[in-house]
């Protein structure tokens, strides 16, 4: 099959993983990214036009259209949540599905440009979003669970405790270091717990909290899984705005054999083969406790994340994502 993947190319994006998963699968895939350069102020301006000029940005989407249909594909994959109804419409035909895939919070839906359009299946992966489109605007949402790259994040093959030793990093996390980021991780570093840092720290609204346990690097990749099964724990703090859902971190932790510490969400019970209480927190003075017992208790974190790892491989990778899309796709 011909499939058409609408979002961004670069490395470790969703996009770039589902590419992985749908050629994997012996499909034929691309992805068509609208953004054009590496320019940033160029990118930019295109960006900024496109939000308030709506003949520029159903222009740039026209355009996109029109390359999309010159490769011919039979699915359409869309990621963005930004793409304007316009490309939905030229791209649509009786012989070819348009979907959609949210990744993200409720907060990332700017214009509601996601509402506006009529894919055929809209799939996200918060379960109160999936109810609100269903039941208040009745589209055809479905819900999903993120994924890793079983490729890309695999498991090091060696001991934990060996790659541990190699690593040596206590408490680490990582993404983009929003403020209500900085305040739970001040909190864990004042609790005297030695904390690594990776990602991006924004250049507003930082005032410097983080600075000794910033490491000054991007990880992805084999780099990225090794970190991450190494460290004794990987603490991940959820969105606000992941309402009923998880964030694509807590599928790459465990999927890379890693022993990992993260919000409570209920959903955690269908998500988990263990009880969730053992590794969630619902505050972050009930996280630092957990951070602390399982630094003492090296055995228990190995048997969670071992006994977590075999249930992700089997559950929760790339391939078996692409596979459920398609099946709710064409059933």
């Amino acid at each position: 099959m011909k499939i058409a993947i609408i979002g961004s190319d670069k490395l470790d994006s969703m996009e770039s993983n589902l590419m992985e998963a749908f050629v994997y699968a012996g499909h034929n895939c691309r992805i068509f990214d609208v953004v054009q350069t590496n320019n940033k102020i160029v990118s930019t301006m295109d960006k900024l036009f496109r939000a308030y000029f709506d003949k520029y940005d159903r222009s740039v989407f026209i355009k996109l259209a029109k390359k999309v249909n010159e490769f011919g594909p039979e699915l359409v994959v869309c990621v963005y949540r930004f793409i304007h109804p316009i490309f939905v419409e030229k791209v649509k035909s009786p012989y070819r599905k348009v979907i959609h895939i949210n990744p993200d919070a409720l907060t990332t839906f700017e214009y509601q440009q996601v509402f506006a359009s009529m894919y055929d299946v809209w799939f996200t992966k918060d379960p109160y979003i999936v109810h609100f489109m269903r039941d208040n605007m009745h589209l055809n949402a479905v819900y999903y669970n993120e994924a890793f790259s079983v490729r890309n994040h695999y498991k090091p093959n060696c001991s934990k405790q060996d790659m541990e030793d190699d690593i040596n990093i206590d408490v680490m996390t990582y993404g983009t270091m929003y403020p209500y980021r900085v305040n739970m991780l001040k909190q864990v570093i004042n609790a005297g717990i030695d904390l690594k840092v990776y990602g991006v720290i924004p250049h507003r609204f930082y005032y410097g909290e983080l600075d000794n346990a910033y490491q000054h690097k991007y990880i992805t990749g084999e780099e990225k899984a090794k970190i991450l099964y190494g460290a004794k724990i990987v603490f991940n703090q959820m969105h606000y705005a992941e309402i009923e859902g998880v964030n694509c971190r807590f599928f790459e932790v465990n999927g890379a054999g890693a022993f990992q510490i993260s919000d409570y969400r209920p959903i955690l019970h269908e998500l988990l083969p263990i009880d969730p209480e053992l590794v969630s927190f619902r505050t972050i003075d009930e996280g630092i406790d957990k951070i602390k017992y399982y630094l003492d208790h090296p055995k228990e974190r190995y048997s969670i994340a071992e006994k977590v790892y075999q249930h992700f491989i089997m559950n929760y990778s790339y391939d078996n994502l692409v596979k459920y899309m398609l099946e709710k796709t064409f059933e």
